[in-house]
């Protein structure tokens, strides 16, 4: 008898442990259809908010860009993204007009071996909304509080393909811990460096999950992209609430982008010539 009630518990110790691995089968299931569904949701949302003629005062950004909101509500925090040498300026140019009252405090990212862009913001001739500007390198050495962090490159230039995938993933370990936990950005301000990556694409999966529901991402396109995407403004189009670009020639090619030409001419005078 000992042998049949052996075999017995087997049986049932074997039913059991089937049943629950369909359970915690079926909640893989859903879980995973879930977050494609609410994945799915924000893209569409995202795409409604870019079809807008202009998506900073008509769309659910006017909480973010608008004066008459953000003027009754706390100011912003807002990331910014600093990559080397001519995205750092470019986004200087960009953030010395956002006001303080608004947009506060101005957290900057830097990769951990980018040795000048701080430089660039102490050397800035105008002013920006970055407390204790002209002693940014001091105040990182001596805990800043908060306002610089550094995080590391997805890839070096001249970094093999291969090892570059352990590099990427630790730099999205550690923005997604960043952006998620550290900071909890109201606003993320990235102009095209591959150190943005990690620090949008963090952000918007925690939008998938509820987390920072709120959190709007605002990319534009660098300067000289006049015909094309740089390759992580490809990566962000789709993500991206909204996508700047400087040039009708690359609107014309991505309709979704909001344009920006104030400061380009847009005819030459050939009788100077």
């Amino acid at each position: 008898m000992e042998p049949l009630h052996d075999s017995l518990n087997e049986q049932e110790n074997k039913t059991h442990n089937e049943g629950i691995s369909w359970i915690l089968l079926e909640i893989v299931l859903i879980v995973s259809i879930l977050f494609i569904a609410r994945t799915v949701h924000l893209l569409h949302n995202v795409r409604k908010i870019r079809l807008m003629k202009d998506p900073r005062t008509i769309s659910p950004l006017t909480n973010l860009l608008s004066k008459e909101k953000t003027t009754s509500k706390r100011p912003l925090k807002t990331l910014v993204v600093l990559g080397s040498g001519g995205h750092t300026t470019e986004m200087l140019h960009l953030i010395k007009n956002l006001n303080p009252d608004h947009y506060y405090p101005v957290v900057l990212i830097v990769a951990t071996t980018d040795t000048t862009s701080l430089r660039r913001v102490q050397a800035y001739p105008h002013s920006l909304p970055v407390q204790n500007k002209d002693n940014l390198i001091e105040e990182e050495k001596n805990n800043n509080g908060g306002r610089i962090y550094r995080i590391p490159r997805s890839r070096e230039v001249g970094q093999s393909y291969w090892s570059s995938i352990l590099t990427t993933m630790y730099s999205f370990f550690f923005a997604f811990w960043l952006v998620g936990f550290k900071v909890q950005p109201d606003l993320i301000l990235v102009n095209g460096p591959g150190t943005c990556l990690p620090i949008a694409v963090s952000a918007f999966l925690f939008r998938i999950v509820g987390w920072m529901d709120e959190t709007k991402i605002i990319f534009v396109e660098s300067f000289c992209r006049v015909t094309s995407l740089s390759l992580t403004g490809k990566l962000l189009y789709p993500i991206a609430d909204l996508f700047v670009v400087c040039w009708e020639q690359l609107h014309e090619v991505y309709p979704l982008t909001y344009l920006v030409t104030s400061f380009i001419p847009k005819t030459i005078d050939r009788q100077k010539r």
